[in-house]
Formats: structure tokens, C-alpha cells, sequence
């Protein structure tokens, strides 16, 4: 009788388990779709440095000719948020030969917002952030951040790293050190143009944005959303300071 009844007891709290789930599921999907329109492109032109001057004149008058993509986010007004090795012109040696460069050139690059040049206002290499300014009429609140979610915390990443929006879900996985700097992870699906993607708890608050993606594990590893918050009060504050 005594196996019966736990049997009984044990369905209930099944039921609720997956309820939870589903309303989890539920609010993350509302999520994506109140803040997919802040999610863009960021596309990326590399050329080798120290060009002739014929070829550099040909390039500055010639359309934008991309041949990378990664992914960026609005933070407020012309201003967006991505990764700072997205803008430095630093690729892997695979990187450079999949582009059609040599494992020895080096490169530098330019950065498009909706088809026009952004400028880099301010990076922080070690947290790898970037801020651009691009050309933009669209209005934009800065977004709200959020410190380390829980252990196994339900969360959502938006990328764009072309024309279409991608969206992968995940949770939480804890710390990860790496480079000597203090990085968040979360078990999640990665691919390339990922790098600069905003990740959402279900409140809609940014945790994090991708750096990068450790293969082996599964997990990718994200710039913590209050090292970004602290990056923009520094910005606020630089412009304040500087009318």
C-alpha cells in the first residue's frame, strides 16, 4: 500500500515539475519576441593592412563589401553593444585562411550597422566589449541588466549574424575562468556570428553577452551583465564629464 501511495504522490509533483517547465518555455518565448527588434547585424569588411594607396583611395569610394558577420545589440540611442575581438581585426589563423588571407597577414577591418559605418566609441578588451555608434533614427532604451543567475537558471540568447534572427535556449552552468578574467557559462547551442549576442533571463534582463564558446563542454561563455552595466555608467559618465 505504503508503494502505492507514493507512486500516487509522485505524479502530482511530476505534473508540477513540467507545468513549471512549460511556463518557463512560455515567458522566454514572450521574451524573444519583445526584444528580437533590438537584436542586429553586425557586419564586418576585413582587408589586409598596409594597403597601396591606390587600393585604399578604390576602397573608401567603393560599396561595403562584408565577408563577416556577428552580432550586436541597441543599448540606447545610435549606440550598440557587441564584442570587442568582433571590431579589433584580430582573427585565428583557420579564421583568416577561411576568408582567404594568409595565416601571417595582417588585418585590419570595417564594422556596418544597416549599411552604414559604425565607429567604435569605447572597448574593454579583457571583459571583451565593444560600443559603436551607428547611424540610426530608431528610439531605444538602455536595456536592464541583471548579476549571476541561479545554478541551472532557464535562459534565452538572440543572435543575428545575417538577415534572419536565431534563437537558443539554454541554462545556466556557473563561473568559468578564462585569460584570467571572470566569465559566465551557459549550456547552450553555439555557432559562428554568435560572438556580441545579447542572453535574456525571463524577466527580459540581459545576464551576459557571448564571447566565446568552449567546443568541448557545450557551453559558451558570456561577458557578465553587470561587467556591461559598469561599461556604459563608464561611458554615461565620460560623456557627462565631457559635453
Amino acid at each position: 500500500m505504503k508503494r502505492k501511495v507514493r507512486s500516487f504522490v509522485s505524479v502530482p509533483a511530476l505534473l508540477l515539475i513540467l507545468a513549471f517547465n512549460s511556463t518557463a518555455q512560455d515567458t522566454l518565448g514572450r521574451v524573444a519576441k519583445q526584444h528580437e527588434p533590438y537584436t542586429i547585424t553586425v557586419a564586418l569588411e576585413f582587408m589586409k593592412k598596409n594597403r597601396n594607396t591606390m587600393v585604399r583611395v578604390l576602397s573608401a569610394v567603393s560599396a561595403p563589401e562584408p565577408n563577416a558577420h556577428a552580432t550586436g545589440f541597441m543599448v540606447g540611442d545610435g549606440l550598440v553593444m557587441t564584442s570587442y575581438h568582433v571590431v579589433s581585426g584580430n582573427l585565428s589563423a583557420r579564421k583568416k585562411r577561411i576568408l582567404g588571407f594568409k595565416a601571417d597577414d595582417d588585418l585590419e577591418v570595417k564594422v556596418y550597422v544597416n549599411n552604414c559605418q559604425a565607429r567604435v566609441l569605447k572597448v574593454d578588451p579583457e571583459a571583451d566589449l565593444a560600443l559603436l555608434k551607428v547611424c540610426t533614427v530608431k528610439q531605444t532604451q538602455r536595456p536592464t541588466f541583471r548579476e549571476t543567475p541561479s545554478q541551472d537558471e532557464p535562459l534565452l540568447l538572440i543572435a543575428q549574424p545575417g538577415s534572419q534572427k536565431l534563437i537558443r535556449r539554454g541554462n545556466f552552468n556557473g563561473s568559468y575562468a578564462f585569460g584570467g578574467y571572470q566569465f559566465l557559462s551557459v549550456k547552450i547551442d553555439g555557432q559562428d556570428g554568435f560572438s556580441g549576442s545579447p542572453v535574456y533571463d525571463n524577466k527580459g534582463d540581459i545576464v551576459g553577452v557571448f564571447s566565446l564558446y568552449d567546443w568541448k563542454r557545450g557551453v559558451a561563455l558570456l561577458s557578465p551583465g553587470a561587467k556591461v552595466q559598469q561599461f556604459l555608467a563608464e561611458y554615461d559618465a565620460g560623456i557627462q564629464s565631457h559635453p
